[in-house]
């Protein structure tokens, strides 16, 4: 029966970045078209869970620090979801501590990711799917370190976010961390400049580096 158990989770470890680049592409596609429902904020936090879930499942697996990664999927969700009640919405303290604690969870899901990246050998579907997965996991992470900076320097950026506007700040993460500068957002303040320039950097030095690191693997694997 232990051996049926261990076998069926080794089987989902290795299928662990196809949830991780699912996960997000639903959480990104999904909420447009769904917000103007009844149940359209309910499914954005239900799509956030699953998120949320993927991120502690890469970052902890098969490792002796599995208890910590359990106490930090439960803090996170029970967070997440406490700011989906009325008494926490509109709450600084709440929206604070869950932006810091999924920025957090994002960006060190994405350094985990990469990491695994430059230890797999070969090139594969499951590699690709670790490589778009990291770089949304960063697009992720901009937004919630912009709406961090909004939260405790209002009036950062040329637009008015209001609670509950997480999508817009994934839009401008998203824009800027391709450097595509549409300039219908645009920072105004010293700490959302900083922000924007993190980000920017952030987004082509993994480009850069993802390319060196898969094109070496090809010629590795051809015998260039």
């Amino acid at each position: 029966m232990k051996h049926l158990i261990n076998s069926y989770f080794e089987w989902h470890f290795k299928d662990r970045y196809y949830y991780l680049l699912i996960s997000i592409l639903l959480f990104l596609v999904l909420p447009p078209f769904t917000i103007s429902f009844w149940f359209g904020k309910f499914l954005i936090y239900l799509l956030l869970s699953f998120v949320i879930i993927t991120c502690v499942l890469i970052l902890f697996d098969h490792s002796k620090y599995s208890t910590y990664g359990i106490g930090l999927l439960i803090v996170s969700l029970i967070i997440t979801w406490f700011t989906l009640s009325p008494i926490f919405s509109n709450n600084v303290t709440a929206e604070s501590a869950r932006g810091l604690l999924l920025l957090v969870l994002f960006s060190t899901t994405a350094i985990k990711v990469v990491q695994s990246i430059f230890r797999l050998k070969k090139i594969n579907a499951r590699v690709l799917a670790a490589s778009v997965g990291a770089y949304l996991l960063l697009g992720l992470a901009g937004a919630m370190l912009f709406g961090l900076i909004n939260l405790f320097y209002p009036g950062s950026f040329n637009y008015d976010f209001q609670y509950g506007s997480g999508y817009d700040m994934m839009y401008y993460s998203f824009v800027t961390l391709s450097t595509l500068g549409y300039g219908d957002i645009t920072p105004q303040t010293t700490q959302g400049q900083a922000a924007a320039i993190l980000v920017s950097i952030t987004g082509q030095l993994y480009l850069a580096i993802l390319m060196a690191m898969l094109v070496g693997k090809f010629l590795k694997d051809s015998d260039w």
